[in-house]
């Protein structure tokens, strides 16, 4: 008789089923993050900036839209291996500032999250920055409607806004609008996903070393 082939233990197979998907989660993440532009990424786009988010002064250096959802897994990737690098080496020094654009595209709640930062705006940049980071920090599943009213108004709350205005702010059609514009602009480019960066109008990779050197071959464009 022929002795049976040694199989697996269960442990290992987990195991092993664990380390492929942990791998194939990168392998998806950097697609995401560093797809090198296509033929139709090469155009300029102009976008209507004016007024909104910013990391950085919105007068100095080449201008950086990013695209995000509050719920997209990527998009709080980015926020926290790419923004803090692209801040300190391209912001910091001038070269760059960063504005934020919202893209609710996944759920309800997705824009929910995203009226809340806005109104969060309303209050001040600085508020806006700490509210955005506060969001990405409680990202829940992107399968559940986490980002309730409860949540947000926490998040409000905890980033020391006023929560009279935030409440009135949340009621205001105003929020919806500006949402939805920013939304429309991210359409009209083309884009389906996020997070989505654009250096002077052309979209780009996210990494600093890519950024960097789209700054360096491009202008930025003019309304």
């Amino acid at each position: 008789m022929t002795p049976a082939e040694p199989r697996d233990h269960p442990t290992q197979q987990r195991r092993t089923l664990g380390l492929v998907l942990a791998v194939t989660s990168v392998a998806a993440l950097a697609a995401i993050l560093f797809l090198p532009n296509g033929s139709e990424d090469r155009a300029t786009h102009v976008f209507n900036t004016d007024g909104r988010p910013v990391l950085g002064d919105p007068k100095v250096g080449a201008e950086i839209v990013l695209f995000s959802d509050y719920k997209c897994p990527n998009c709080q990737a980015f926020e926290r291996t790419h923004l803090p690098l692209i801040e300190q080496q391209l912001v910091r020094t001038g070269q760059a500032h960063v504005v934020f654009l919202h893209s609710p595209f996944l759920a309800p709640d997705s824009r929910d999250a995203a009226r809340s930062a806005e109104c969060a705006f309303r209050q001040g940049n600085a508020q806006f920055l700490k509210v955005n980071a506060a969001l990405y920090a409680r990202q829940g599943s992107e399968r559940d409607a986490w980002a309730t009213p409860e949540l947000l108004r926490d998040v409000a709350r905890d980033a020391g806004l006023n929560l009279q205005a935030y409440d009135a702010c949340l009621r205001d059609r105003a929020v919806d609008t500006q949402v939805q514009l920013d939304l429309d602009q991210h359409k009209a480019a083309g884009m389906k996903g996020t997070p989505t960066v654009f250096v002077n109008g052309v979209r780009t990779p996210a990494g600093v070393s890519e950024i960097r050197e789209a700054i360096s071959r491009t202008t930025p464009p003019r309304l």
